[in-house]
């Protein structure tokens, strides 16, 4: 069994022992098991969810179970993962160590749709926070090892008390924490598993100590491989202990670098909606830059920088909408002489399938507003004309020019080259017609048809995919690199599982699929000599 996949090899082994499964070869049954745990640690929570259902159909092996849970909870599923967790623990032995694994989950699906609730007040949304209690108080009072259990306790106890809600349980937040911290810091350095430093953090935040936590959260914060635990941490921060309402600077600052980090690190995934975004901007345009110092040394002022410059980038970002209805698509702001066009003025590009003269699969620009839903001013704005197309099986872009100037919104940079393979890309667009979203999980640009070794199946038309994901709504979004925010492609299309590879290569692949800027504007430039001439 391999211990080291990226996620095109893990799609198409799971695809691969999915099938044998279905063809009644059990044999395979203790890789399929294997690669189960795997994309688990790969945070490949679409491809577990489907190899734990096929292994769930032959085996009762509680650990996949739990597994499918896990990956329902990670994928939005809670109550459907309530019903599988439940049966789990339902027929295990209390002293099994899923069992344990079991009620923790619980726990976790009830706090979330706690929290997910709007009016908190309800009879039915307050018994998700009791039954998230009673799921996390059971292992831990069955044995303080579950220390994960303990500080998720302590945790919600803490917000039922802040809520004003009366638990029957005998429980006092403080002094629980200070023991659970005595037991944490008792266990030998040799002994210390990748949660024991999220877990210590997060006693000491109960009870107000600062800066033991920053101390302790800088011991994994600045790790290449801490995804599970920064996402983890700037949950419970975030959601259940209300960091910014205890310490409004202190608080403030150490999401933000658990925000930034989360993006930045290997398997990391954020999405942050308009809201979201500019809270973080203005958090960013306070004194947040120490922080970022203190706890990952000199990388910190260019990682605060870098997660500045992403966020001011989304602003340049607009909803492509229909008059009079909703998100249809997404483009940007560019420079007309940025894409080889004449003037000074500011443009929108998006696909072609998305606007186009003659509305062929999408709409005519006379249908058309966009709304820069980041800026200052949202206020839809309406389409003059198309200054250039071209459709989509070429370049699949189209040049907006607007009814009325963009007022205190930058046009994005145009990247000079393309970035190398194996690097990664960001997305910001509108992701199934909802709010704008940042896209940051498994980003890796898989290939291109750019120079030198590129071999474009289009004169003319270079293409690169890669594996940020997106949904519909995303066509025209802006793919930026990863150092400097700048935009390479164009994006338009995606499949899950069946893109053809590029440059000649036999197969297929899930990716998504941009238009390299560069192919765009020389397009662009052709065109215009050919009018003249």
């Amino acid at each position: 069994m391999r211990t080291e996949s990226d996620p095109i090899d893990l799609r198409a082994f799971k695809d691969e022992l999915c099938e044998r499964l279905r063809k009644g070869e059990t044999g395979v049954l203790g890789k399929a098991k294997e690669l189960a745990h795997e994309l688990c640690r790969a945070r490949q929570h679409e491809l577990l969810s489907e190899i734990a259902e096929e292994v769930a159909r032959r085996d009762d092996d509680p650990s996949v179970r739990r597994l499918y849970g896990q990956a329902l909870i990670e994928r939005g599923m809670v109550s459907a993962a309530v019903d599988v967790l439940t049966a789990l623990a339902h027929r295990l032995d209390t002293d099994h160590e899923e069992y344990v694994e079991a009620m923790g989950l619980l726990g976790r699906c009830h706090k979330q749709m706690f929290f997910d609730a709007e009016d908190k007040a309800s009879p039915r949304v307050l018994a998700n926070l009791t039954k998230a209690i009673e799921h996390y108080r059971v292992p831990y009072e069955a044995s303080s090892n579950n220390s994960w259990h303990g500080i998720n306790l302590i945790a919600l106890m803490h917000r039922a008390r802040d809520e004003g809600l009366d638990i029957a349980i005998s429980f006092d937040v403080a002094s629980e924490a200070q023991r659970l911290i005595e037991e944490l810091e008792a266990v030998p350095d040799g002994e210390r598993d990748a949660w024991h430093a999220p877990t210590l953090a997060e006693t000491y935040l109960a009870v107000g100590d600062w800066d033991r936590v920053e101390e302790i959260v800088a011991r994994y914060v600045g790790r290449p491989h801490a995804a599970f635990q920064i996402a983890s941490t700037l949950r419970q921060f975030d959601q259940v202990w209300d960091v910014e309402s205890m310490d409004p600077k202190r608080g403030s600052a150490l999401l933000s670098v658990l925000r930034a980090r989360l993006v930045e690190v290997d398997d990391g995934q954020l999405e942050l909606s308009v809201t979201d975004l500019a809270l973080e901007r203005e958090r960013l345009n306070g004194e947040d830059l120490p922080t970022f110092e203190a706890l990952l040394g000199s990388t910190g002022t260019s990682l605060y920088q870098w997660w500045k410059t992403g966020l001011a980038r989304a602003e340049g970002v607009a909803s492509v909408r229909e008059k009079g209805g909703g998100r249809y698509g997404t483009g940007f702001l560019v420079r007309a002489t940025d894409l080889g066009l004449e003037g000074d003025e500011a443009v929108v590009l998006t696909n072609f399938h998305v606007v186009n003269e003659k509305g062929l699969g999408g709409l005519p620009p006379a249908d058309v507003e966009v709304s820069f839903e980041a800026a200052a001013d949202p206020a839809p704005i309406g389409v003059s004309c198309i200054l250039w197309e071209s459709s989509s099986d070429l370049h699949d872009a189209t040049v907006l020019r607007l009814a009325v100037p963009v007022k205190d919104v930058k046009p994005l940079p145009l990247a000079d080259r393309l970035p190398d393979p194996d690097s990664r890309v960001y997305i910001i667009g509108h992701p199934g017609g909802r709010e704008l979203a940042f896209s940051f999980q498994d980003n890796a640009l898989l290939d291109h048809e750019g120079p030198t070794e590129g071999r474009p199946k289009v004169e003319g038309v270079v293409r690169l995919h890669y594996r940020a994901p997106t949904e519909g709504g995303s066509s025209g979004s802006p793919v930026f690199n990863a150092k400097r925010w700048e935009v390479v492609a164009l994006h338009h299309a995606g499949h899950q599982k069946a893109m053809g590879k590029l440059n000649g290569k036999e197969g297929t692949y899930g990716a998504n699929e941009g238009i390299w800027i560069t192919s765009i504007r020389d397009a662009i430039q052709a065109s215009r000599q050919g009018s003249v001439e």
